[in-house]
């Protein structure tokens, strides 16, 4: 923690490519998800909102086959270490807060610029919490879009394998920090080359 309260690995720029590796790999995870489901079309991943002319371009995009509503959705992980977060989440240990202010976030951010069309079309942000925790409109979502006895396995396999996705990811964090403090160098690549950056403790954590 640095003197204000913040996790190191919330802020550290060295972090970054790791974070967006986490981002992708959820994104990817949902994806797979809602393909799975007979009652979704057409997931696409990235795909821009024809409103913001390519500016915007949530995580995911599917059409649900007998309502034909299309609902864009965008994943991100909420760190509750940020300096405005700090009081709120102090008073409510338990409720989600920075998933709470991440969706209210997104959904001001693509919302007003679906596309207007005869078929209905939705925005849905998805937000877990750095330790786990699913956001409460994230969940319903979830919830409703894979229910059903036939996708019992999915419902329950994707918030284990995004947790997992997760936790992965902080050990990789911890992990390349204290390489870093400690100089360690970098693992042996094929021929005696080396990967830059990675160090021999991340290299342990399987994927």
């Amino acid at each position: 923690m640095e003197a204000h309260g913040r996790h190191f690995l919330s802020a550290c720029p060295q972090q970054e490519l790791r974070r967006a590796r986490l981002h992708h790999q959820i994104a990817g995870l949902v994806a797979a998800a809602l393909r799975r489901a007979p009652c979704w079309e057409d997931v696409v991943v990235e795909a821009g909102l024809d409103d913001a002319h390519g500016v915007l371009r949530p995580d995911l995009r599917a059409r649900h086959g007998s309502s034909g509503v299309v609902t864009w959705d965008d994943v991100s992980v909420a760190w509750p270490f940020a300096a405005r977060l700090l009081a709120p989440v102090a008073a409510a240990p338990l409720r989600v807060v920075a998933s709470e202010a991440q969706e209210s976030a997104k959904s001001s951010k693509y919302s007003p610029s679906l596309p207007a069309t005869a078929t209905p079309r939705e925005f849905t942000p998805l937000v877990w919490e750095a330790y786990g925790r699913v956001a409460p409109a994230t969940d319903r979502w979830l919830r409703e879009a894979l229910r059903g006895p036939a996708l019992a396995a999915v419902r329950t396999g994707l918030p284990r394998d995004v947790s997992v996705a997760i936790w992965r990811s902080h050990a990789r964090g911890v992990a390349d920090g204290y390489a870093r403090c400690f100089g360690l160098e970098a693992p042996p690549v094929g021929g005696g080359a080396t990967v830059e950056g990675v160090s021999p403790l991340l290299a342990r954590i399987g994927e």
